[in-house]
């Protein structure tokens, strides 16, 4: 996972053309199931100011295809936890999650929000 990270972050800041980037990535299972949590915490009505959501859902969307349904289910049990804690936060709490959603979780929402349709429904 953070290999893939690294190469996201490292195409981000070189200026790389994101729709490429989402088009052609593929994540591995466990690091599906971690980008769940950002979409938990990108989600939450609790932290606030709110971001919008449009991005990380489409990522999700886009790498869901040929998951297994234990893989689908841990990646829903991560985003609930994630919006749990969101909900249950103490101030500092909440100050890091934010942090965390604002940074490594923001690379993935741009990942999605600059896919290109195409790449959603199967490049027809």
């Amino acid at each position: 996972m953070f290999r893939t990270r690294n190469l996201i972050a490292a195409a981000c800041l070189a200026g790389a053309a994101l729709p490429a980037v989402a088009q052609n990535l593929h994540v591995n299972d466990a690091a599906y199931v971690g980008i769940a949590r950002c979409q938990g915490l990108i989600d939450s009505n609790d932290l606030q100011p709110q971001v919008d959501p449009t991005g990380i859902n489409r990522f999700m969307d886009l790498q869901k295809a040929g998951r297994t349904s234990n893989v689908l289910d841990r990646a829903d049990a991560r985003r609930t936890d994630a919006l749990r804690s969101a909900a249950t936060a103490n101030p500092d709490q909440k100050a890091s999650l934010i942090a965390e959603r604002d940074g490594v979780c923001a690379h993935w929402a741009d990942i999605g929000a600059n896919a290109p349709h195409s790449s959603l429904t199967g490049g027809n």
